[in-house]
């Protein structure tokens, strides 16, 4: 765990679960989506066509597109399955996070559990209310992100410093040019 991320009062034991936190996003992440992958016919279509949210015409209206359909079936599957790895193994975690919120976004966009009869709004998971697990795993990205997680501890804090020693001025190299510049 980087000293760095310690020197901004961050436990050794918060530094973990702040990792822990983003590498379960991403597992979910990446399971949903190879869950998707390994259906035989999965499609978007039903979701798509039964959108309520605000954006629910164009979400329709790609459903009943054979060609926006099949994009967004590709789309669902493989930004899920990429972007859970990469927050797994903590790989371009600022860029795999905002990617993932914008794809929860459009998720959540599509069916947001607000009340159309009723108080609350009945799901597989019970009863719902403007927030839902989709809601809250965009909270959880957030929070990944303001505390920049691949700083404490993933492949890019091995990038971070492996940038940092080619950036880093070569004593013998500044040395040599000195020499042929007299």
């Amino acid at each position: 765990m980087r000293d760095d991320i310690r020197d901004e009062g961050l436990t050794a034991w918060q530094q973990f679960l702040l990792v822990a936190f983003r590498f379960t996003i991403g597992w979910h992440l990446f399971y949903q989506g190879l869950g998707k992958l390994q259906t035989p016919h999965w499609s978007s279509e039903g979701y798509l066509r039964a959108a309520t949210g605000p954006l629910a015409s164009l979400f329709q209206k790609m459903a009943a597109s054979g060609a926006w359909l099949a994009l967004a079936d590709r789309a669902t599957v493989w930004g899920l399955i990429v972007l859970g790895v990469l927050l797994m193994v903590g790989l371009f975690t600022r860029a795999a996070s905002a990617g993932a919120i914008l794809l929860l976004a459009l998720f959540y966009a599509a069916q947001p559990p607000l009340p159309a009869h009723g108080f609350a709004v009945r799901t597989p998971d019970g009863s719902e209310l403007y927030a839902n697990k989709v809601m809250i795993e965009i909270l959880a990205l957030l929070v990944g992100l303001a505390f920049d997680t691949g700083r404490i501890s993933g492949l890019d804090l091995l990038v971070r410093q492996w940038l940092a020693r080619r950036r880093a001025p070569r004593a013998g190299g500044e040395v040599a040019a000195a020499t042929q510049d007299s």
